[in-house]
Formats: structure tokens, sequence, C-alpha cells
């Protein structure tokens, strides 16, 4: 008996045997893809998957919108958010107050004050109090503070009395005379004439006056000043 002979396989091309080694693993692959896609088909879309999905989505920005301002390469840029500026508050507007009516209002007392006070008058006004008696005279300043010019606080007026003799061409010579002030303190005078034995003229004045020694026939002296006097021009 023959020895059975080995079959003969005719040789492949090893192109051939390259492509077949291809399509084995790709066979694989599509058969594994084809599963999960009916795996897929029957179980569903995964709900947790749409969520974290819609999560993710980013959000679209406006625009105008202040948080993102689109850049010149069109990539949004993050602005920082502006801060508040304060504002003052606003100064309360003071109302005015209601005016008061004085309709049935109670007129105020007035202070009830005695003599209206008057003014002083520089080297003040002497007034004779008494006239010629029996060689006397009284005169006084006005210091009672009611009647007008009344003599000023730290000052005098001088005052004086002079006696003539008649002579014999109609004039008179100086007799006797006496001068005092008055002031504030003392404001009163009553003065004694000294008179000549024959008939002359008396005088009782007040002022700066200066009293002459001798009177010309007709010369009444001292002007304004007299307060009380007597000429004797018919004795």
């Amino acid at each position: 008996m023959s020895e059975p002979q080995d079959a003969t396989v005719p040789d492949v091309p090893e192109a051939g045997r390259r492509r077949r080694r291809w399509l084995l693993p790709a066979a694989g692959l599509a058969a594994a893809l084809a599963v999960a896609l009916a795996v897929v088909v029957v179980t569903g879309p995964d709900p947790e998957r749409q969520v974290s999905r819609a999560v993710a989505a980013p959000t679209v920005l406006s625009p105008t919108s202040p948080a993102a301002t689109p850049s010149s390469a069109g990539v949004p840029v993050v602005s920082p958010t502006p801060t508040a500026t304060p504002t003052r508050a606003a100064t309360p507007t003071r109302r005015p107050a209601p005016a008061r009516s004085t309709a049935g209002a109670a007129p105020r007392p007035r202070a009830t004050t005695g003599s209206p006070r008057v003014s002083c008058t520089p080297a003040g006004v002497v007034d004779v109090v008494q006239v010629f008696t029996n060689g006397q005279v009284k005169v006084a300043a006005r210091t009672d503070g009611e009647s007008t010019d009344q003599l000023c606080a730290g000052e005098r007026i001088r005052v004086f009395w002079a006696t003539y003799r008649r002579t014999a061409d109609g004039g008179a010579t100086l007799y006797r005379s006496q001068v005092r002030y008055l002031d504030r303190s003392s404001p009163t005078w009553t003065m004694q004439l000294v008179l000549p034995d024959t008939c002359g003229p008396w005088y009782v004045a007040s002022g700066a006056w200066s009293i002459p020694q001798t009177l010309k026939p007709g010369v009444v002296p001292f002007g304004g000043g007299k307060l009380n006097w007597e000429t004797a021009e018919h004795c």
C-alpha cells in the first residue's frame, strides 16, 4: 500500500495573507460596534447625561451685557463690576416757622419810668432862686435831673457878684466883688452883696466874664451873663 501524500496547498501570495490579517480584526470591531449600537437603541438616551449636558452648556451673553465685553479677537472679556458710588443724602429743607398771629394777644406792659432823663449841657445854666433881698441873692445850677441844660458831671460853672461906686462924670468904680464855682456837689450859693454908702450899680452874673475896675458912663457890663442887677441910673 502506498503512503498517502500530503495535500498540497497552493501558495498564497504575501499580499493576500496581509489582507486577511487586517480583515479579521476589522470584522471583529464592526461586530462590537453593532452590539453597542443595539444596546443604545434599546435602552435609549441616559437622562443623567442630558442633565449634565444642559448644566454644562455655556450661557450665551448678550452683546450689551456689562459682564462680558467682546474683544477685538472675538473672545468675551469679563469686565470688573463697577462699584456703586455713594450718593450724598439730600439736605433737609427747613420749613419756615408759622407766623404768629397777634390778634387777641395781650400787649406787653411798658416799663414805667419817672421823668425822662435829660442830657447835660457843658457849663450848664444858673438860675436865680431868690432875687436881691436885703443885700442877698441866691443862685443855683441845674442838677435836679428834670429840667433842661443840666450841669454835666465833673464840670463846674463860675458865678460872681460885683458892686460899684458912682463917680462924678457918670461912670463908676469897682467897690466889692466875689467869685465862686458851682458843681454837682455844691450847686447853690446864697451870696451877700456888700454895697457902698452912696448909690451905685451892682451885678450878679455867671460865666467867664472879667470884672472891670471902672465903668464908663452908660456902659452896662457882663452882657448876657447877667442874672440879677441894678444900674442905679437915677440915684
